[in-house]
C-alpha cells in the first residue's frame, strides 16, 4: 500500500466504526447493537420498502449473521416496529438475534439470557 493511501484508509475506517456499538470490554461477551437506517428513511429516498421478511427468512438471516444455527423464532414489536427474536445456537453459546421484520436488518446480537 503506498504511504499517501494510509490517511486515506484510516479516514474511512474511522467513518465506519460509529455504526457498529458494543456494551462490552474487549474480549468479553456483550450484546451488539446494530443502527440500520428505518424504513421512513427508505421511504423518503423514493426507494420502496421490500415485502415483509417471514420468519423462516429471519431465521436463515439470524443463523448466517451469528454464525451458527436457528432453533426458534418469536415476534416482538420494539419502538412501534415488529422485529423477530430468533434463538441460534453457536460454537460459543446460545445468542439472541433480533432481525426487523420490514427489510430482514440485524438489529442487535446478544447472549442469550435463557441459555
Amino acid at each position: 500500500m503506498k504511504p499517501r493511501m494510509i490517511p486515506a484508509v484510516l479516514f474511512v475506517t474511522t467513518l465506519a466504526l460509529p455504526g457498529c456499538q458494543s456494551n462490552s470490554s474487549p474480549g468479553q461477551a456483550g450484546s451488539t447493537r446494530f443502527d440500520p437506517p428505518s424504513t421512513e428513511f427508505a421511504s423518503g429516498l423514493g426507494i420502496t420498502a421490500p415485502p415483509p421478511v417471514t420468519r423462516d427468512q429471519a431465521m436463515a438471516i439470524a443463523a448466517e449473521a451469528a454464525g451458527g444455527t436457528a432453533l426458534s423464532a418469536g415476534e416482538e414489536t420494539e419502538g412501534g416496529e415488529l422485529l423477530y427474536e430468533v434463538k441460534v445456537q453457536t460454537p460459543s453459546g446460545r445468542k439472541e438475534v433480533e432481525v426487523r421484520a420490514s427489510d430482514g436488518a440485524v438489529v442487535e446480537i446478544e447472549p442469550d439470557d435463557n441459555d
